[in-house]
């Protein structure tokens, strides 16, 4: 409400001034408005045109070098910020450049995202990033999908030296099933894994490849070109979703 009531002030006030360049009045009720809105630039102006309207006023005077000086540290934070931004820009593209050095020794390259994937994230789309403890390893963030129940997991960091069963020990240990999971039947070593990756460099079409869940990660990330969020499909072993699941992807039935 203090916002609307503010804005309107100012809108008055510009209609005041444009009726009537002497009205001391409303451009001192635009500098205080414009002063709550946080617009501290408009605030200026307004104080300038009150003072045009009434010159030497020591109140407008204060209040104008109150708003000047206020709109000067504004200005510097603003650089501020834009030069932090900039760094951790650069620092990002850096560590971009990095990686994809690294990647490229394995004939790696990366695509875009497969899936949507803003509830689990702000900001930055999640990119792999290189681990801090060796200089040929990456951190990958991963999807996880249960095709079965329309059901996934994000995992903001997977160290790909890893194996995939590490994760899903801990996701799907023996004693603790998902909510979604009403027949217990999603126990980490009883589920087999697909990797989705793109079919080539120019093609957006993806293909799914079976790998090896108890084996590092690291050595099936070899020669294709993966998404950018490394996308896993994991369903139970044997069962009849996987069947399902191998004979609409024209994959080795189980």
């Amino acid at each position: 409400m203090r916002l609307k009531k503010n804005d309107k002030a100012v809108d008055d006030c510009r209609r005041a001034v444009k009726l009537d360049p002497k009205n001391t009045k409303a451009f001192y009720r635009g500098a205080t408005s414009s002063e709550a809105l946080g617009l501290t630039e408009q605030a200026v102006k307004f104080c300038r045109g009150a003072l045009e309207s009434k010159p030497g006023d020591a109140e407008l005077t204060q209040m104008l070098k109150k708003l000047e000086k206020q709109h000067e540290e504004e200005l510097e934070q603003a650089h501020a910020r834009e030069e932090a931004q900039a760094a951790e820009e650069a620092k990002f593209v850096e560590a971009a450049t990095t990686v994809k050095s690294v990647l490229g020794k394995r004939d790696v390259t990366l695509g875009p995202i497969l899936f949507e994937l803003a509830m689990y994230f702000q900001g930055r789309k999640p990119e792999p990033k290189l681990v801090s403890d060796a200089e040929d390893a990456v951190e990958w963030p991963l999807l996880l999908l249960y095709d079965e129940f329309a059901q996934s997991d994000f995992v903001e960091t997977f160290d790909e030296r890893c194996s995939l069963n590490d994760q899903l020990q801990v996701m799907f240990p023996a004693d603790r099933q998902a909510e979604w999971d009403e027949e217990g039947k999603y126990v980490w070593d009883r589920l087999v894994c697909y990797l989705e990756y793109y079919r080539s460099e120019k093609s957006d079409t993806t293909e799914l490849r079976k790998i090896s869940a108890g084996d590092s990660l690291q050595a099936e990330l070899t020669g294709m070109r993966l998404p950018q969020v490394l996308t896993v499909h994991a369903l139970v072993d044997g069962s009849g979703a996987h069947a399902s699941f191998c004979r609409e992807h024209h994959l080795p039935m189980p």
